[in-house]
């Protein structure tokens, strides 16, 4: 018999997986979204590694450090990154946790739940946190490669 909980992932990652054709087709994806054959990759088979920026990524489809790319992303819970910006535009697709991600004149947080996605737009500053005390998963898809740059707070 299926849980209540078990239910809620499973339309959460029906969700997230109708979501993915379209924000990489407005993140400007030209280039093939699938790979040349059908593929099944279950949670427990993702490969998450520490990239050059420390953060705790896995890939999902093309390669973050060279193009156009979709990966997970996971964050400690109560944990928040530098302000930083990227040089692309991304999509982030939360699917544990509760995320926010503003910009450095933001008062409040803005939660973000399971099922919730948010557009950060290349070049503007930003923090992204972790609010929740579990830990954060994001599914990101942008056009260009990923990079993390630290920006200057203004006084």
């Amino acid at each position: 018999m299926l849980t209540m909980k078990t239910l809620r992932q499973v339309a959460l990652a029906a969700t997230v997986l109708t979501m993915i054709p379209a924000l990489a087709s407005r993140a400007g994806e030209n280039s093939t979204l699938y790979a040349d054959s059908s593929k099944i990759v279950p949670v427990t088979e993702l490969k998450f590694y520490q990239n050059k920026e420390g953060l705790t990524i896995a890939n999902g489809w093309g390669d973050p450090a060279s193009g156009a790319h979709s990966n997970y992303i996971k964050m400690a819970g109560g944990t928040a990154s530098t302000l930083h910006t990227h040089s692309s535009s991304y999509y982030g697709v939360v699917i544990a946790g509760v995320v926010s991600n503003e910009p450095p004149e933001s008062k409040i947080d803005h939660p973000l739940a399971a099922g919730s996605y948010w557009y950060q737009k290349g070049g503007e500053p930003h923090f992204t946190k972790c609010i929740s005390q579990t830990e954060c998963l994001f599914f990101v898809t942008a056009k260009d490669a990923f990079d993390y740059l630290p920006a200057a707070t203004s006084n």
